[in-house]
């Protein structure tokens, strides 16, 4: 299901969370990400590619750790999506997912690009993190 932006007035958030944009060279901390969200560890070659692709990770961080994640997917020349959410399972319900998706929504606005995000139609918890953003269904 695709979500359009509709522009909402910001609300500031005063977490004191740790979210960066993730280098070339942060690939052994988006493995160690993946392994803690039970997925299998990506190769250079591939994260290299992700890169090339103009593809930009970014990962919030609790006491070190990277414990959610969300990509800008540059699919356009007009428009971006926040893609491949993920947060840690003992991290979910804590707000984390809409963290990482506002950090990554705020650079998609100061590139002024459009910005967009889907999510499965059973996917409820991201459903409600997409409203709470400020986008609307577009079926």
């Amino acid at each position: 299901m695709l979500y359009k932006y509709l522009l909402r007035e910001k609300k500031k958030d005063d977490s004191l969370l740790c979210i960066k944009w993730l280098s070339k060279e942060d690939l052994h901390v988006f493995n160690n990400h993946l392994a803690m969200c039970g997925q299998a560890a990506i190769d250079n070659t591939l994260w290299n590619a992700i890169f090339e692709e103009g593809t930009i990770y970014a990962g919030l961080f609790i006491d070190s750790k990277m414990v959610a994640r969300a990509c800008v997917e540059k699919y356009s020349n007009e428009a971006w999506e926040i893609a491949d959410v993920r947060v840690v399972r003992e991290y979910r319900n804590k707000g984390l997912a809409y963290n990482i998706c506002s950090y990554v929504l705020e650079y998609i606005l100061e590139n002024k690009r459009i910005p967009t995000m889907r999510t499965e139609a059973d996917n409820y918890p991201m459903q409600k993190v997409i409203s709470k953003l400020g986008f609307t269904s577009e079926m």
